[in-house]
């Protein structure tokens, strides 16, 4: 099965983005397990969580928007003017990550202390030069894509996280200090930003379309503030562990390492919507049909892993990540759950039928949910209570762009899932869900 899905990412997007958001969450996961297997103190993982932290809150929502944005719109442009918008596309990217670097400089003071809880944190200047440098980058796989060049889109893959992978773990179990590893994401951003000059030389040349910008952003200001409403519930978790809990980084830790969905599942779905944003774009009917042929092995694959990790969990989890990390096993049992709205792909289809303002209205009302629950449940049920108020705010929202869907558009659920299959697969993850809680 490996081997069929690595030449499956090798001749096709789709595979080629599974591929490469697999490589990403493999070395998220492997850098979370070497680095609670080294000598290094729960503490200083805390720290490295939270620079993490700091920089997902503060990028996220606007590389979401723009990408997301650009996928849909590029496919529109003539071949002749595809170039200067490659060139645009750098320009604003590269000037928003110079704008984020000034702000996290200027704002340290403030940032910090609002995010973490902290007053400050320590190796903040390495790791905020290499967010400028690398932020950019993301630019790079989906030009790949946009110009079908699935191996190139592996190969920037294998290049981004084993290195992430090399250079943050390696000095850690060389026994040196642990400034190294920030040293070393910087010099892999700088790598990488080189690789995506080096196809802008290539492939881009220097224009201003004053017109395409302008639709490019006004396209993707409704997508920018979903992502931020969307994206805020898991900033504002992190955010309420800090203020729970008095920036305790241990007790960060804890929730960073159970806050996580199925390993890889991100890394699949994140990479189909992707994929099929402009083939929806073109061809909506064939798009639906192609969505729910494809989506059912992403069912047999996904499904059955999150029912043998629920009823796994309490024995393999701190063996793997330590018995630091015990206490992670309730939250990460909870996020297994949403495993189960993130295989029904209601928002992929409304986004390339450019129902922004209303996919926009749901995630607001979604957030409001988060927040509240969150609140109320933190006290009682400690780390677990905010996990909880996070699936229940999910499937809300999940429920309401299917309604959304079906109701403005006329597509049913079953015109892109397999509905038994899902109604199936679905009771058996809660049903073991269950079973682990004795």
């Amino acid at each position: 099965m490996i081997r069929r899905f690595f030449r499956f990412g090798l001749h096709t997007n789709v595979g080629a983005l599974q591929l490469f958001h697999a490589l990403r969450q493999g070395s998220i996961l492997l850098i979370s397990i070497l680095l609670a297997q080294s000598a290094l103190a729960t503490d200083a993982i805390g720290t490295y969580e939270q620079l993490l932290f700091i920089g997902y809150a503060l990028s996220f929502f606007w590389l979401d928007g723009l990408i997301q944005s650009m996928l849909t719109l590029y496919p529109k442009q003539a071949d002749a003017e595809r170039p200067a918008f490659r060139f645009q596309a750098y320009v604003l990217f590269a000037g928003l990550s110079l704008l984020l670097w000034s702000l996290l400089q200027i704002g340290e003071g403030r940032i910090v202390p609002f995010l973490t809880a902290n007053d400050s944190l320590p190796y903040y200047d390495l790791f905020t030069a290499y967010l400028a440098l690398n932020v950019p980058t993301y630019l790079l796989e989906h030009f790949f894509q946009l110009d079908q060049r699935p191996p190139r889109i592996v190969a920037f893959g294998l290049l981004s996280f084993v290195g992430q992978l090399v250079v943050v773990i390696a000095p850690v179990w060389l026994g040196w200090d642990f400034r190294w590893s920030f040293v070393g994401l910087l010099a892999l951003g700088a790598v990488k930003h080189a690789w995506l000059l080096a196809y802008l030389f290539g492939h881009a040349r220097p224009g201003w379309n004053r017109k395409v910008m302008q639709q490019w952003l006004v396209l993707a200001a409704p997508l920018i503030a979903y992502a931020l409403l969307g994206g805020l519930a898991q900033t504002f978790d992190g955010w309420l562990v800090n203020y729970a809990f008095e920036g305790d980084q241990s007790r960060f830790a804890i929730w960073r390492y159970g806050a996580r969905e199925l390993p890889f599942s991100l890394a699949m779905v994140g990479a189909f919507n992707t994929a099929f944003l402009p083939i929806l774009s073109e061809d909506r009917d064939a798009g639906l049909a192609q969505m729910k042929r494809q989506s059912r092995w992403l069912f047999h694959l996904l499904f059955p892993v999150t029912m043998i990790l629920l009823l796994t969990s309490r024995w393999w989890f701190p063996w793997l990540f330590s018995g630091d990390f015990t206490a992670s096993v309730p939250v990460f049992n909870l996020f297994l759950l949403i495993v189960i709205s993130r295989l029904i792909f209601s928002r992929t289809i409304l986004m390339a039928l450019q129902a922004n303002t209303a996919i926009l209205f749901i995630s607001g009302v979604e957030l409001l949910i988060n927040i509240g629950l969150s609140f109320a449940l933190v006290g009682p049920m400690g780390l677990a209570g905010i996990a909880l108020a996070t699936v229940i705010a999910f499937t809300f929202e999940k429920i309401m762009l299917i309604l959304l869907l079906y109701r403005r558009f006329g597509v049913g659920l079953s015109r892109y899932a397999d509905v038994r299959l899902l109604l199936l697969y679905s009771l058996g993850v809660l049903g073991c869900y269950v079973v682990s809680l004795f």
